[in-house]
């Protein structure tokens, strides 16, 4: 059985930092192609085109990168907003063994 884990990681900028560089570095695998330039303010849908289904792509390969998992119950397109807003819904989302 697993639970949401909301105790320190949602709050932990290293950890953040962590998953946006993360992020950025699977980007052009997931979209296949170079992506250059990305930020944590970098909008994901607008800017670089990703859709539904390469976000939940990007969202399974940085579970499987970081050896983490991640709750996708209340994943909305809002968390794809950003780089860092997808950064800041998978650090308060993340399910530790219970």
């Amino acid at each position: 059985m697993t639970e949401l884990d909301t105790a320190p990681s949602a709050d932990d900028p290293a950890l953040r930092d962590r998953l946006v560089d993360s992020i950025r570095d699977l980007l052009p695998q997931v979209l296949k192609r170079e992506v250059t330039g990305v930020t944590a303010d970098t909008a994901l849908m607008d800017a670089l085109g990703l859709s539904s289904t390469t976000g939940l792509e990007l969202v399974l390969e940085l579970e499987e990168r970081l050896e983490l998992e991640i709750s996708v119950e209340e994943l909305d397109r809002d968390d794809f907003g950003t780089v860092g807003s997808l950064a800041d819904y998978v650090a308060g989302n993340l399910l530790t063994e219970a």
